[in-house]
């Protein structure tokens, strides 16, 4: 008799003492300094020219992230730094990501499915009329 409540004890101990499932959508962690490298559409990948390769994505513990935008001049010859904007990212199901750039009172919430492979993070957005990527690098 002691055999198997021995036995069941030590299968509900594995249970509790298991492995939790890691939904960071990839191989790698999504925390860091990215920098943006390209944008992807049903027309093909289009590679961020050198000013677009400034913008930086940061996602940072406490799960607060900010973004840094940059854009040319409207003559073309020198890259300015743009908008900043920060907000809330957590963890979803199925590899997203929710990412909220509003307050309290005016949530501003972007769900995008994401995917780390080696230094690359791609976020794939879907809008209602079809999907996009940005891809961005480690830094």
């Amino acid at each position: 008799m002691k055999k198997p409540i021995l036995l069941f004890a030590i299968a509900l101990g594995c249970m509790f003492t298991s492995c939790k499932k890691d939904d960071s959508g990839g191989d790698g962690d999504i925390l860091g300094t990215w920098s943006y490298i390209a944008y992807a559409d049903d027309n093909g990948e289009e590679p961020a020219d050198e000013c677009a390769r400034m913008d930086l994505l940061r996602f940072k513990n406490g799960n607060v992230f900010d973004y840094e935008y940059h854009f040319a001049s409207t003559a073309g010859d020198e890259c300015i730094e743009g908008t900043h904007s920060s907000g809330s990212w957590t963890y979803q199901f199925d590899s997203k990501v929710r990412l909220d750039y509003g307050t309290e009172n005016n949530p501003d919430i972007t769900v995008a499915k994401f995917s780390i492979s080696g230094d690359i993070l791609t976020l794939t957005f879907d809008e209602g009329n079809g999907t996009y990527k940005k891809k961005y690098k480690k830094k």
